[in-house]
């Protein structure tokens, strides 16, 4: 009997010392076997000479999918918005272009809205075999529409869920005003957008909007009444919204901007048939912290567990840091992660809104990642992944408890910067652009976790 007992106790000492060994180191290494050298190149999606910049990144069935705006003028970064085209690009799984996806593996709009310019996406989702992306064009009044695309896998636009294949989506009490889209989620057999509109009730400033679409599109009037939310009760300041949420409550929680003495990174929180939750912060808002004398923006919201975690940008009087906030559910900065519920992260990271964006995502074991750039000692910005944990201090196993930071991704020893970041077989694929010598190129960086060295 002692002998079992010795025996047991032997078994519990060995799964305790397994257990309270430490994790392993781990560092993210390009996938030599992607691309070329773990970095696949897509192809212009306008002028050659003209710039592209990927917003999102799907894996969407055998292909991975970048989407955003690309060039239809020979400038390189293209600062003309008029200029700007919709653009999606199928890529395969090795890192390929796919030439069976859309036109050679691009698929161009430069008249989304009937405007013939301004046309961009966003955002987009996987649904019933379809693509769905959202962002806007001008119309033909001169006036910002959003708008939808469906495309089917063939990377053609899908008449058969919306006429022409794009469905326009603009608030119809306000005919005639700029309306833009930034954000989607699929919920409750619902598509969820949310943006702004310019609302002429308060000087023709924007205004937070939330659309809820039934599955062909059109509003769905059992929310707020019309279909769509607009925060018209936030007063004559301009605000907008970049991401957002469904709550398994059916509450939304938007995540953009608010301009008044500054531009403050802002949350809200609304009830599930529309209207803001105003047990939620201050009724119904919270103003995320930011420097003194500074300015923010909220880019990104996800949710772990009964927290809400947000990505942003902070400035401060020498430069632009990236940013992470933890709300509880009633809007109250979680004090036990970062600084008081702030995690302001060292490093500059110039950016300006259209081309540099933040986006979050959390793990199955609760972690934070988040991708951006920041700016290298030569000056130019290299692609930067961080991992964080959920107190909001840097993962000391990841990269050595630094970002891990890509440059030259297109060969052109200029500015790198990542705009999305999803997770698929145990990879993570980063999608943005690359300075290739002459322009910005769209790229995706296939990156495995291996020990590090």
């Amino acid at each position: 009997m002692k002998r079992g007992f010795l025996v047991i106790g032997v078994i519990v000492a060995l799964l305790v010392a397994a257990c309270s060994s430490p994790p392993p180191k781990e560092e993210l290494v390009p996938d030599a076997s992607f691309g070329d050298g773990g970095v696949a190149v897509a192809p212009a999606a306008g002028d050659p000479r003209g710039g592209d910049v990927p917003t999102t990144i799907l894996s969407y069935g055998n292909r991975l999918i970048l989407a955003g705006y690309g060039c239809a003028a020979p400038t390189g970064v293209c600062q003309d918005k008029d200029s700007f085209l919709a653009a999606v690009w199928g890529l395969s799984t090795s890192g390929e272009v796919d030439s069976s996806f859309a036109n050679s593996g691009v698929f161009a709009d430069g008249n989304a809205a009937g405007g013939g310019k301004v046309n961009f996406i966003f955002t987009g989702s996987v649904s019933g075999g379809d693509l769905l992306l959202a962002g806007g064009g001008k119309n033909s009044d001169d006036n910002l529409d959003g708008v939808i695309w469906a495309l089917n896998a063939g990377g053609s636009l899908d008449t058969t869920r919306f006429t022409a294949g794009k469905q326009i989506v603009k608030d119809t009490a306000n005919a005639g005003e700029h309306d833009f889209v930034e954000a989607m989620r699929l919920a409750d057999g619902n598509i969820w957008l949310a943006g702004g509109i310019k609302y002429p009730a308060d000087s023709g400033k924007y205004k937070p909007a939330i659309w809820r679409l039934n599955g062909s599109g059109s509003p769905d009037a059992t929310y707020d009444d019309d279909g769509i939310f607009v925060d018209e009760a936030i007063g004559d300041v301009e605000a907008w919204l970049n991401d957002l949420l469904v709550l398994d409550s059916g509450e939304q929680v938007a995540v953009g901007d608010k301009v008044a003495s500054s531009v403050i990174p802002t949350v809200w929180k609304i009830l599930p048939g529309g209207g803001l939750d105003t047990s939620f912060g201050n009724g119904g808002r919270v103003s995320l912290p930011i420097p003194n004398g500074g300015r923010g923006e909220a880019l990104s919201v996800a949710q772990d567990g009964d927290y809400l975690v947000v990505a942003g940008y902070v400035t401060d009087s020498s430069a632009r840091h990236l940013s992470l906030w933890r709300l509880r559910n009633d809007g109250r900065l979680d004090s036990g992660f970062g600084n008081g519920g702030q995690l302001v992260l060292d490093g500059n990271s110039p950016a300006v809104y259209l081309d540099h964006r933040v986006r979050l995502k959390v793990d199955e074991r609760g972690r934070y990642w988040l991708v951006g750039g920041l700016q290298n000692a030569a000056g130019n910005s290299d692609m930067a992944v961080w991992r964080i944990l959920a107190d909001g201090k840097l993962d000391p196993d990841f990269c050595s408890g630094a970002p891990c930071t890509f440059g030259d991704a297109a060969g052109g020893s200029g500015d790198d910067w990542g705009n999305d970041i999803t997770f698929a077989g145990g990879s993570v694929y980063v999608g943005g652009w690359s300075w290739d010598g002459s322009r910005r190129a769209a790229v995706i960086w296939k990156l495995d976790l291996v020990p590090a060295k």
